[in-house]
């Protein structure tokens, strides 16, 4: 069971306080769970392959034994389903080794946890990868593994980086780089400089979501109600499907 009146906060949480406050309730107030799902699924798989390609020494020639080791079978509705989304991961891993090739940094960090402090709050964020470069700079990086992303994305609006430089800068004295998004279905990287994210505004905006949730502000917003996990289960889902 989740306490939330932990003052704990991550971008996760974040995330999910201010697509609905309902589904934050059921999700870090009353502990239910989501469920399985193909895309959630196929993430997790390429998110575990990619940490054990770079824990093990970048062997492009093995990424697809550590996908095979990595792959998780569950929220495919069935066989075909579930072939198909393992070819779509193949071809995402064929995209990553091309944009690998092109790197002029050095992988410094993998699955780099930072915990910093803000008045009562606790933040935390594991940032997928950290690359550092010659002249002393870095690459906060995360990766998407979605098949479904908006492409003319400004990244400069992105909150989960704008976290990520934040605790980059704050928790480990980062203080020039960039931060980028690797699209890996895509095969792009939209980065942008860490003098782009304002670390005062980030703070306002966790600490805001942070009060409300303290003050149990649940209230329900059916504008995602059709990609909800809850939607089958949630009394005020507005989904067609629910």
């Amino acid at each position: 069971m989740f306490d939330y009146k932990d003052k704990e906060l991550n971008y996760s949480k974040i995330r999910a306080y201010q697509s609905c406050p309902t589904l934050y309730k059921y999700k870090y107030v009353e502990g239910k769970r989501e469920g399985l799902t193909a895309g959630g699924s196929l993430g997790v798989s390429l998110h575990r392959t990619l940490e054990m390609y770079h824990e093990e020494g970048n062997k492009d020639e093995l990424i697809l034994d550590y996908y095979n080791d990595c792959w998780i079978a569950g929220g495919y509705k069935n066989a075909q389903e579930q072939n198909e989304y393992f070819l779509k991961g193949k071809q995402i891993l064929a995209n990553f080794l091309a944009l690998q090739k092109k790197c002029k940094g050095t992988v410094k960090y993998i699955e780099k946890e930072f915990i910093i402090s803000h008045q009562e709050w606790i933040i935390r964020g594991k940032i997928d990868r950290v690359d550092k470069f010659a002249d002393d700079s870095f690459d906060v990086i995360d990766y998407k593994t979605g098949l479904e992303m908006d492409k003319t994305y400004d990244v400069k609006d992105s909150l989960q980086l704008a976290i990520y430089t934040l605790g980059a800068r704050k928790a480990w004295n980062m203080k020039k780089g960039k931060s980028s998004l690797w699209l890996l279905a895509f095969s792009e990287i939209i980065s942008t400089d860490f003098k782009d994210f304002d670390d005062n505004k980030t703070l306002e905006t966790i600490t805001s979501v942070g009060k409300k949730i303290l003050a149990e502000e649940f209230y329900p917003n059916t504008e995602h109600c059709e990609h909800c996990g809850f939607k089958n289960r949630c009394p005020y889902s507005t989904s067609s499907s629910g």
